[in-house]
């Protein structure tokens, strides 16, 4: 079985989580004999803001992948498929203006312009063999509109060879597509994993506290800020956002609300100096290492 570290982002975006993963992961190829596996069990790159690294990662990959697992996975030694390591992934893009005016709001417009859409996401299977099929839900309306997107080479030929793809017209069949496939497709991977590797290093999404239910069994549990190391106990995190859940059924669970309920084990300061940080987190998985045996 595999010895767990979650890190999680006290920010949506630029925490520091790639960074520090990539450090460990780093620091573990160099000074063990283990095998490391970067998990990412969702993630979400936007094309209008990465789609030359989107292009050239489906050239390597096959596939549409994280951007944050590609870089994790160029760090290890193993050879772990992109898409066991990052099971569900959104391409996302920005709202289509003409079709939110046809709809006669421009205030919904608005709002949805301000955030993304997801144009197409994977979720992808695995069995105890590591053999993998993946379902595509895509955004129709989006889709569909080749004025606005044209690139049918990228998206059809990974289309072409998926086992199930579905299209959904609104956030309504968005999330019920969601709750069908997103457990069982991180699970299966999270198992897998967890069975071939002796550590894991789960890299969380945006500032989600509880990404996915196989976080439950880290041994470690990390949360980055601009210049913090905020370390946790396992039971002591997941009481806060048990307790954070039972009030507040219907919100999210943030790192920033554990933050106001529980207090961590202890608290580092990561400086912005490379080679500072590299020596703190060297620290950091040297304890870690002394706690694997």
């Amino acid at each position: 079985m595999a010895f767990i570290v979650f890190i999680g982002g006290l920010l949506e975006h630029n925490s520091g989580k790639t960074t520090v993963a990539r450090d460990m992961v780093n620091f573990f190829k160099k000074n063990s004999a283990m095998k490391i596996s970067p998990f990412k069990p969702l993630s979400g790159n936007n094309l209008f803001y990465h789609y030359d690294q989107i292009k050239k990662n489906t050239a390597e990959y096959k596939d549409f992948v994280s951007l944050d697992i590609a870089e994790l996975l160029h760090e290890t030694s193993n050879e772990t498929k992109a898409t066991i390591a990052n099971p569900v992934h959104k391409v996302n893009t920005q709202a289509i203006a003409t079709r939110f005016f046809e709809e006669g709001s421009i205030s919904a417009f608005y709002n949805k312009y301000q955030d993304s859409e997801a144009l197409i996401q994977r979720f992808s299977f695995c069995d105890e063999a590591g053999n993998q099929k993946s379902t595509y839900i895509v955004n129709e309306p989006i889709y569909k509109n080749r004025k606005f997107w044209n690139d049918e080479v990228l998206t059809e030929s990974i289309l072409k060879k998926a086992s199930e793809i579905k299209f959904f017209k609104n956030d309504q069949e968005y999330y019920s597509l969601n709750s069908k496939y997103y457990a069982d497709s991180i699970q299966t991977s999270f198992e897998y994993l967890k069975k071939n590797s002796d550590l894991m290093v789960i890299e969380s999404f945006n500032n989600s506290a509880h990404p996915a239910w196989c976080v439950r069994e880290s041994n470690v549990i990390l949360l980055l800020g601009p210049g913090s190391i905020f370390i946790y106990e396992p039971d002591v995190y997941f009481r806060a956002i048990d307790n954070f859940r039972a009030i507040n059924r219907n919100k999210p669970s943030t790192t920033n609300e554990v933050l106001k309920i529980a207090s961590p084990k202890e608290a580092l300061y990561l400086p912005l100096d490379e080679t500072d940080r590299l020596e703190t987190v060297t620290k950091l998985a040297n304890q870690i290492k002394d706690t694997i045996g």
